[in-house]
C-alpha cells in the first residue's frame, strides 16, 4: 500500500511542476503518465518512469525518454527532470493565447525556486518570441528568463556555453496601448 500511496502523491505532485504557467483549470484535470516502465523508491522519495514518458494533465504536455519526480519527506515536489531526444513541454498560460512550448535534451524543474531549466540544444518560444542555445532557464515568479549565462544542473554539472538567438516580434499596433511591453516566453 506504501508503495501505491507514493505513486499516488508523485503522479499528482507532476502536474504541480508547470501550474503557475497553466491554464486556471490545469490543476483540477486527472495526471496521465504513460511509460513502458516505472521504478519508485519509497526510501529516497523518487519516481523514475522511462521509456517513451508522456505526461499530460489539461494544457500541459511533457515527453521525454527518461522522467525522474522527486519528493521531500512530506511528499512535496522537490524536482523533476526530463531527459529526451529532445524532451519537450508545452502548455498554454491563458484562455486565447498560444501555447508555450520548450525542447532540450534536459529540462529540469526547480519546485523551490520555480525555475524551468531547458539544457543543451535548448529552445524556448511564445507567442512567436523564442529564446534557444545551450542553456535558457525561466524564473516563472519574475517572468525573467534567462539564456546563455549557464548555470549548474541538478546532476551537478556545468551547463551552457555558447552563442544565443533570440527573435522578438514586433509589437501589434492595432487597438493596443503603445505603452505596452512585448510579450516574452
Amino acid at each position: 500500500m506504501r508503495c501505491v500511496n507514493s505513486l499516488l502523491a508523485l503522479t499528482l505532485l507532476a502536474g504541480c511542476a508547470t501550474h503557475a504557467l497553466a491554464l486556471p483549470s490545469d490543476s483540477s484535470q486527472p495526471i496521465r503518465i504513460q511509460a513502458d516502465s516505472a521504478t519508485l523508491d519509497d526510501k529516497r522519495n523518487t519516481a523514475v518512469y522511462t521509456g517513451n514518458v508522456i505526461i499530460t494533465q489539461g494544457s500541459m504536455r511533457l515527453t521525454g525518454g527518461r522522467v525522474t519526480l522527486s519528493t521531500n519527506a512530506n511528499g512535496e515536489l522537490n524536482s523533476m527532470v526530463t531527459h529526451g531526444s529532445p524532451a519537450t513541454y508545452q502548455q498554454t498560460p491563458e484562455a486565447e493565447k498560444p501555447p508555450v512550448k520548450a525542447r532540450a535534451q534536459t529540462i529540469e524543474y526547480h519546485a523551490d525556486r520555480e525555475t524551468i531549466i531547458l539544457i543543451q540544444e535548448a529552445f524556448l518560444e511564445q507567442s512567436g518570441n523564442t529564446f534557444q542555445g545551450d542553456y535558457v532557464s525561466y524564473d516563472i515568479p519574475r517572468q525573467v528568463v534567462d539564456a546563455g549565462r549557464g548555470g549548474e544542473s541538478a546532476n551537478g554539472g556545468q551547463s551552457g556555453g555558447g552563442r544565443i538567438e533570440i527573435v522578438i516580434q514586433p509589437r501589434s499596433r492595432g487597438n493596443d496601448s503603445s505603452n505596452e511591453e512585448p510579450a516574452t516566453p
